[in-house]
């Protein structure tokens, strides 16, 4: 590695770190207050908040990556634009293509340092962190529990009344429960009951060594039925992103052998952030160039443009194949190839493949 390749990729990997820390620790500090707040009002437990802000941390690390390396390239080549390095090293022969190989090898390393946390490590965080969540809300839901007091679940159609709780803590005795149906009434009694809840947030009452009255107050004819355990769906925590949530907690080897549209749309968002982190920096050489007069910044309001377009048009694009609108394959390479295509234009613009030309014509007469 030359001495050029070693000060461009000095000069562009100290910006590109400095914005990627910066970028963090702003978000780690917003969400860090919200966590903390949450846990002084009680509604999760202390012991998993280490736990949630490091699975925070992954999560905004990984979305930072791309468009921090970017932004720091940006800021780097800018400032060589400006002081009038690159415009020398041009003038001196090194054509942008030679100027782009530094770039290349830390684009390289940049993206396989986020396809490692997209494909592998942020997946298993989040399974992780899902496990938390789940134990604080089954722990919470204790809390909850029914004792000498009317439960009302379910708009009205469910109240369920406890005589006392059971001596692990985790049980309700001498259980009186209340069904609404839209052609009958049941009544239930049972010696002991307890909560659960599923993998996708539905929480259920589980009564045991009960009897069921079913039939309407005042007609008579009433059905008696004794039972060992009946499950009563309280209709409580459903929670709306738990499949949402399971899909981006699944393993990326699953969700390509699942081979359904949400869960290739799942993979799809996962391997576009390494392939983003590697086009935007390509983007940033020809993109960070300024006139004489302009300052450093002067092409950081077209990048932010830019980098908005595209993430809007992957995140259009996975949605439109989770739809059914548009094949796996085309949802997965379109906007890469569209900034692809961006990115050649401007280094044409830029007069590189003019230039490569020049100089294959002329070592070769």
């Amino acid at each position: 590695m030359g001495r050029l390749d070693r000060y461009l990729m000095r000069e562009a990997l100290v910006a590109m770190f400095a914005a990627s820390g910066v970028l963090w620790i702003a978000m780690m500090a917003n969400v860090g207050v919200q966590l903390f707040g949450t846990v002084m009002a009680g509604a999760l437990p202390g012991q998993i908040l280490p736990g949630l802000l490091w699975a925070n941390a992954v999560k905004f690390l990984l979305f930072i990556l791309p468009v921090a390396g970017f932004l720091g390239l940006l800021l780097a080549l800018g400032r060589l634009y400006r002081d009038h390095e690159i415009p020398v090293l041009l003038a001196c022969g090194a054509s942008p293509l030679r100027l782009l190989r530094p770039i290349v090898w830390m684009a390289l390393i940049w993206s396989l340092a986020v396809a490692w946390l997209s494909l592998a490590y942020w997946p298993a965080t989040q399974a992780a962190r899902d496990d938390m969540l789940q134990q604080a809300r089954t722990a919470s839901m204790y809390e909850q529990l029914p004792v000498g007091r009317f439960l009302v679940a379910d708009e009205g159609r469910v109240t369920v009344y406890a005589e006392r709780l059971g001596k692990d803590g985790r049980t309700i005795e001498d259980v009186f429960v209340h069904t609404r149906l839209p052609d009958a009434e049941g009544v239930e009694r049972a010696r002991r009951a307890w909560f659960e809840e599923d993998a996708e947030g539905v929480r259920r009452l589980v009564l045991e060594d009960g009897r069921r009255y079913d039939g309407f107050i005042g007609q008579g004819g009433w059905r008696v039925m004794e039972f060992s355990e009946h499950r009563i769906d309280l209709g409580l925590e459903r929670n709306p992103a738990a499949e949402r949530s399971k899909r981006s907690s699944a393993s990326s080897m699953d969700l390509w052998l699942q081979g359904s549209r949400d869960a290739l749309a799942e993979l799809i968002k996962r391997a576009s952030q390494p392939v983003s982190a590697f086009l935007l920096a390509l983007l940033a050489l020809p993109l960070a160039r300024v006139a004489p007069r302009q300052g450093r910044f002067a092409r950081l309001g077209a990048g932010i443009l830019i980098y908005v377009i595209y993430f809007n048009l992957i995140a259009v694009a996975g949605k439109m194949v989770q739809d059914g609108r548009l094949a796996p394959l085309a949802g997965a390479l379109l906007p890469h190839l569209l900034l692809l295509a961006l990115i050649v234009f401007l280094f044409w613009r830029l007069g590189a493949f003019n230039r490569t030309r020049w100089v294959i014509q002329h070592a070769h007469p």
